[in-house]
């Protein structure tokens, strides 16, 4: 089995960082022709990133100041007693762009060995008036147009170089990392944007209510695992970690002309801004009761299985899939279920609802379960994202206010993976047999926006509105420690990307 070089990861990969609930993303643009400022301030930010893993005996010439998520762990430990400053135990990531590559004097031709979605964007210009490709592919049309977009779009901040992605255990310690990463990036890149999100512990919901972040991949050989959490969750690191084996069993490797191995260790990060209409999908909701019911009289418990009908969970986390009889660990938390046998025609868990399109499983893929599990693996997604704006709080009148989610997911494949999931299955309108529906919670619902209920005797088709919208977007890369040491020192020497490997500056 492939040992992953976690020491040259960046954390974000292997956490989601949830012990330090403030974030704030920064995106940015190096100054034009600062490149020695630029490569300068690269090769110090490289020494402060948050590593997955490793210890310091793994690589003895790394100075003890380097971060890694073991000191990490021990840090918030010796905080809660007073002993560490919260400053000191926030988390730095960096991702670039294809623009930012550039920027940096990366050639044509090793540019040409990351994917074309990332070298495209995920909002390539219009030409001639004509909607590019990978919008209809994404369903960024309409209000979710980038026309429309804050930033990553057409117009508001088009031209991202850089993310930085900062973490801290409280607000005033975000807000001393935020100044000191700012400090230190003075002359090298300017700051475009600055959005702050936000996580809210271990019963942590998203806007709808909805008890988020249940159903992740695990990275094979990164915890243990049951049998049946193995064949269900377990995934080959290289569908998110560049270098290795992946479920097809191939490496996605750079080679050629280049000695430098930029994409090793590294992965593609997706974000996108969604914002969330909750009042409409509250009104929604009674709507639908009052369709169904008959009555003015919304009783909470139908009220309750309406919205779990939508996206395949009770708010609390609960699957609607009955629980098998070898299941383990807490209802909310239960993921090791499976369709094909437990619930195929989706009499429990709608076919449509929003975790079987996310995630088939042993469904929708292949001529049996088997195949379909094993090609679902292929497609997924780690996910990190975070909340922003304030809940939903009627009595205060704050239902104007601005909310959403920060999506954020790495993926070894944009094509295969990330865009895969949104093209196919969550916009795919005839996605497992369905006949004209999206999934209810994507941005592009089709013109008739309905959602069948598998019911017996009859199915039941209701009537769904749309409440997401995109608000912004980008593909960035986020490099393994050592290839971004590379682009910082490419210009003064030679530099070790591995033992025993070199690069000269070009």
């Amino acid at each position: 089995m492939e040992k992953v070089e976690w020491e040259d990861v960046q954390g974000l990969l292997s956490s989601g960082f949830l012990r330090l609930p403030f974030a704030a993303y920064i995106l940015l643009r190096f100054v034009p022709g600062g490149t020695v400022e630029t490569k300068a301030w690269l090769g110090g930010l490289a020494e402060r990133l948050m590593r997955a893993d490793g210890e310091d005996e793994a690589e003895p010439s790394r100075p003890r100041s380097v971060r890694t998520m073991k000191k990490y762990v021990k840090e918030m430990k010796l905080s809660r007693g007073g002993g560490t400053p919260a400053i000191d135990i926030g988390a730095v990531n960096f991702a670039l762009t294809a623009s930012g590559l550039k920027s940096l004097g990366v050639e044509r031709s090793e540019l040409a060995q990351f994917s074309s979605e990332f070298r495209e964007g995920m909002a390539p210009p219009m030409v001639g008036g004509v909607v590019p490709r990978r919008s209809n592919v994404l369903g960024d049309i309409g209000d979710s147009s980038p026309a429309c977009w804050e930033w990553g779009g057409w117009n508001a901040h088009q031209s991202i170089d850089g993310l930085l992605l900062l973490f801290a255990a409280d607000s005033p310690s975000l807000e001393a990392l935020v100044a000191r990463e700012l400090a230190l990036m003075a002359g090298a890149a300017e700051a475009l944007l600055r959005l702050d999100g936000y996580y809210e512990g271990k019963e942590h919901k998203e806007h709808f209510g909805f008890k988020d972040g249940i159903s992740q991949p695990i990275i094979e050989d990164t915890e243990h695992t049951s049998a049946k959490q193995k064949r269900i969750s377990v995934v080959k690191p290289g569908e998110f970690v560049l270098g290795y084996l992946n479920e097809r069993n191939a490496r996605m490797k750079f080679s050629g002309a280049h000695e430098r191995d930029l994409g090793r260790n590294g992965t593609y990060l997706v974000f996108r801004q969604l914002e969330q209409d909750v009042p409409a999908f509250n009104a929604f909701i009674s709507d639908t009761i009052k369709l169904l019911c008959g009555t003015v009289n919304v009783d909470p418990q139908a009220k309750e299985l309406v919205a779990a009908r939508l996206i395949g969970r009770y708010r609390s986390g609960e699957p609607l899939v009955p629980p098998a009889a070898d299941s383990r660990g807490r209802p909310e938390e239960r993921n090791d279920f499976l369709y094909h046998f437990e619930d195929r025609f989706g009499l429990a868990c709608p076919i449509g609802a929003h975790i079987r399109r996310a995630n088939p499983r042993d469904d929708a893929l292949g001529p049996d379960p088997d195949t379909a599990l094993r090609l679902s693996k292929m497609h997924r997604i780690i996910r990190r994202g975070r909340l922003y704006g304030e809940r939903l709080d009627p009595s205060a009148k704050n239902e104007a206010s601005r909310r959403g989610l920060y999506f954020i997911c790495l993926n070894a494949d944009i094509a295969g993976q990330f865009e895969m999931v949104q093209h196919s299955w969550m916009n795919g309108a005839h996605f497992n047999g369905l006949h004209h529906e999206t999934d209810c919670m994507s941005h592009y619902p089709p013109s008739d926006g309905t959602m069948t209920i598998q019911h017996r005797p009859t199915n039941m088709r209701i009537p769904v509105p749309k409440f997401v919208t995109v608000r912004g977007g980008a593909y960035f890369f986020l490099p393994g420690v050592r290839a971004l040491q590379s682009l910082a020192q490419a210009h003064s020497g030679r530099v070790t990307l591995s033992p025993g490997a070199s690069v000269s500056p070009r």
